[in-house]
């Protein structure tokens, strides 16, 4: 393993004799080329007699702790010092790139949250929007129902025309009748007790007619007018049926597409994080 070691040279006796050499450890190199500090621990190393006390070298030992290889940390140290100046720019190009993505991450999150919120509101609208449409799909059921009752209302209208049209037939007819025998008893014709009998049931029978049907084109008369005032009141309503139907459509459709924007956003969004960390 190499270590970064101080030359520390102990004095002798007399004359230097009994003199030697030794080395501080100061630090290790990994296996990583990174560094480390170690406990301040201390070694002979007579191969460092010939240099300077206070020197710095590098020494690689082994497991021993002994001395296997010896050189002078001066360039060495300038080339690692390089090193990480260079490493230390790298550091911090990289750190700015991270700065960047940061910003970057934190304005696509506003952007997330902003589209969120506005899908949370789009959400509201589209309830409101579907319960209106069910709301719509009643008044429609309600408006079908009411067509029906107004066909069918037109149907017993137009069976009671053809029974006033028969009534009004059968008026006509006894009207001849009468006229028949009015003509008989202006030309002098004694009537017997029958033919006045037939006379008097004609004349009652004619009397009833006569007021029923202006009753019965009174009830008709105000039929239609109900069911032509139902008619122009369903109309309208029925136009707006449609419009609101269309328009929750619409609703619909651009609260899919807002839905499939944002579900992008957040893909991108986490992608961006994975790629960062």
């Amino acid at each position: 393993m190499l270590y970064l070691a101080e030359v520390q040279k102990q004095k002798g006796g007399l004359l230097g004799s009994g003199a030697k050499t030794e080395l501080k450890l100061l630090a290790c190199q990994r296996n990583d080329q990174s560094w480390n500090t170690v406990s301040e621990e201390v070694i002979t190393a007579d191969e460092a007699s010939k240099l300077n006390d206070g020197a710095l070298v590098l020494a690689e030992l082994n497991a021993n702790r002994q001395v296997q290889r010896l050189q002078e940390a001066s360039r060495p140290l300038v080339t690692i010092l390089q090193n990480f100046s260079r490493q230390l720019e790298k550091f911090k190009l990289k750190e700015e790139e991270i700065d960047q993505w940061k910003e970057s991450l934190t304005f696509q999150g506003q952007e997330i949250s902003r589209r969120e919120m506005d899908l949370e509101a789009r959400e509201e609208e589209a309830r409101q929007i579907q319960e209106e449409a069910q709301h719509i799909d009643a008044k429609i059921q309600e408006v079908e129902s009411s067509r029906q009752e107004v066909e069918s209302l037109q149907e017993e209208i137009g069976r009671s025309r053809e029974e006033l049209e028969g009534a009004w037939e059968q008026l006509r007819g006894e009207q001849r009748r009468l006229e028949e025998f009015q003509a008989e008893v202006k030309q002098g014709e004694v009537l017997d007790e029958g033919q006045v009998q037939v006379i008097s049931e004609l004349l009652e029978k004619l009397s009833d007619n006569i007021a029923q049907p202006s009753s019965v084109r009174e009830h008709l008369d105000n039929a239609f007018e109900m069911v032509d005032l139902q008619q122009a009141a369903l109309n309208p309503h029925w136009e707006q049926l449609e419009k609101q139907k269309a328009e929750a459509n619409e609703q619909q459709a651009q609260l899919d597409s807002l839905s499939k924007d944002f579900q992008e956003s957040n893909s991108c969004f986490e992608l961006s994080e994975v790629s960062l960390y």
